[in-house]
Parts: structure tokens; sequence; C-alpha cells
């Protein structure tokens, strides 16, 4: 009985599509970056419903807040168009709190954030640009269940109003960085996604771009690569949360590099800055790998061939200046030509 009640809890959590999130925004030290601002937002994996409005007041269609569940695609380190720059970077130097917040449909007050029966973990990991190069990817955060039935992502990220914040480690040399932030939600990781594709672990993740300012002189260790840091094998990506094996849950993927600052709380936030709803993608990546975009003369096709760049191409600091306590203030770093 309870193995059959299980299998219809979980058929019905499947049908649930309100459970879809994304990197809306950034704050450093509380303040906010704006919508968008440093985040690589990715593209749709599936064409938008024709019926929905334009903008994302009421709905996910059309958003790139889909997870991924094919661990073997480029897809897994930036997530869809994650090869593709921004035209902001975040400035930070060692030390500062970088918060990501997480939401469903927009940035508003009553966004559900993440259905709540999407349990599972959260991880931060770092590397330097460009990114994309074999082992870039270091972790500096990790946090599953800390009690019993309390997970990082339900309720904790929920209750924090999609916000997890990490800091910048200490002494790290100045460059450019990307920052990953990864929730690992498990209400569909009984089964592995090559045994069944409508099942799975679900990941969702983006890429946020920082310069690292300062005289910091540690540089990052040997890391791992996305995708191939995380294997259907591994008992953190198969896992049932509704009979749970002895011994709890096993984040996948490495340990937290010893370097990694501490775990610290979310500070108070500012204000928001930015629109609170967002504009619906026009381009999509479909099962196929085949990118649709919509423009002027209609729909156009190509395959999804991610390409990622050789060197930064993300312009230089500017307006930079450090408040009383000597810590930089966060600025924005403009485009170069």
């Amino acid at each position: 009985m309870g193995t059959l009640l299980n299998a219809l809890v979980a058929v019905m959590l499947a049908c649930l599509a309100s459970g879809h999130t994304i990197v809306r925004s950034v704050y450093v030290n509380g303040v906010d970056q704006g919508t968008n601002v440093g985040i690589r937002p990715p593209a749709m994996n599936g064409p938008p419903r024709a019926s929905e409005p334009p903008f994302i007041d009421g709905s996910d269609s059309g958003t790139g807040s889909w997870p991924i569940k094919d661990l073997t695609l480029p897809d897994l380190q930036c997530n869809i168009f994650g090869e593709l720059p921004a035209p902001q970077t975040i400035a930070v130097v060692p030390g500062d709190i970088v918060s990501f917040e997480w939401g469903h449909r927009n940035r508003g007050p009553t966004d559900d954030i993440i259905e709540t029966s999407h349990k599972g973990a959260i991880t931060v990991y770092i590397s330097e640009s460009p990114a994309g190069g074999k082992d870039s990817w270091v972790k500096i955060f990790e946090e599953g269940e800390y009690a019993k039935g309390q997970w990082a992502v339900a309720p904790k990220l929920v209750d924090n109003r999609g916000v997890h914040s990490v800091k910048v480690p200490a002494r790290l040399k100045p460059g450019y960085y990307l920052l990953r932030p990864e929730l690992l939600t498990l209400h569909e990781a009984d089964v592995a996604y090559t045994s069944n594709p409508v099942r799975g672990i679900q990941v969702y993740t983006e890429c946020v771009q920082i310069y690292v300012g300062g005289n910091g002189t540690a540089a990052l260790p040997k890391g791992v690569s996305f995708p191939g840091a995380y294997k259907y094998t591994d008992p953190g990506i198969v896992y049932n949360l509704y009979n749970p094996p002895a011994g709890g849950y096993k984040i996948p993927g490495p340990s937290v590099w010893s370097g990694a600052a501490a775990s610290v709380a979310n500070p108070p936030l500012g204000a928001k800055k930015g629109p609170l709803t967002y504009t619906r993608w026009s381009t999509w990546v479909g099962t196929d790998r085949t990118v649709t975009a919509t423009g002027a003369g209609g729909l156009t096709k190509a395959q999804y061939n991610p390409v990622w760049p050789t060197q930064s191409a993300w312009g230089t600091v500017v307006n930079s200046k450090a408040d009383a306590s000597g810590r930089a203030e966060p600025v924005h770093i403009t485009q170069a030509p």
C-alpha cells in the first residue's frame, strides 16, 4: 500500500507545473543590482504557449525557468545559452556577501518561488572566466537536509523569499569569474532520467558574471567539469525522497573548497531595482536541440551547438569606490565596445 501511495504522490507531483524557478536578481551586501543584471538568463527549453500574455504575470510559459534533467548536456554548465555573456558584470571584493534571488513568476511579494514539494539541496560553484574549460568549477557552498524533512530548497529557500547567500572567498585574486548557483530538487529523483525520461532529478542553474577586485593572491584549485561532475550512478542523483535510504542524503559533486568562506545568513535586503515582471523569450531550444527564434521575418531554425568564448569580453570596471569601512561599493561593469 505504501509503495502504491508513493507512486500516486509522485505522479501527482510530476503534474505540477508550478515548481519552476529562475534567478531573477543578485544582491551585493544587501544592495540589489537590478533585475537580470549580470545574469545569463536561459532561453526556454520548449515553445511558449500561444495563449499566454507577453509578460510573465501568471505563468512560467515562455521563460527559461524549466529544469535540466539530462546530465550529459552542456546546458548543465550555465543552462541554455549560458555561453552568451550578459551585458553587465557585477563588481565585488573578497568578503562581500552575494545573495541570489530565485523566483517562479515574478519578483513580487506573492510569488511562490518554487513548489514546496520540490525539496532538495542548494550548491554554489565558482569558475574563473572564461568558464567551460575542463575542471574549472569549484564548489564554495552546499546545503541539503539540515534537519529531518527540512531541506535547503523547501521550505528554507521558500521561507526566505527565494534568497540564499555566499561570501566571496577571502583573498581571492582579482579577475573575472562566474558564480553558478544551483538547486537540486528530488521530488522525481527516485529513478534516473536515463531509466525514465519523464522523471529524474531536476537541476535549476544559471551563471552570474562577477569581477573580483582588491589585492588578493589566492587562486582557485582544480575543480570539476559540467557536464561530468554528476553521474546517474551517484547516490545524490538517484534518491527516493519518500522512502529515503539509511544514512540520509549525500549531495553530489565535490566537497566544498577549504578556501571558501564560511556560510552566512542573508543580510538585510534593500529595495528591489528593475521590473518585477518579465518579457518572454522569443527564442527556445527543443528536445531535438533545435533553436527556434521569432523575428520580423517569422520563425528561423538552427541547431544548438554552444561554443564557449576563449577569453573574457565583459568590459572594464567603472565608478569603483570604497565606503567608509573600506569595502568596495557594488558597481556595474560596462560592456566593452
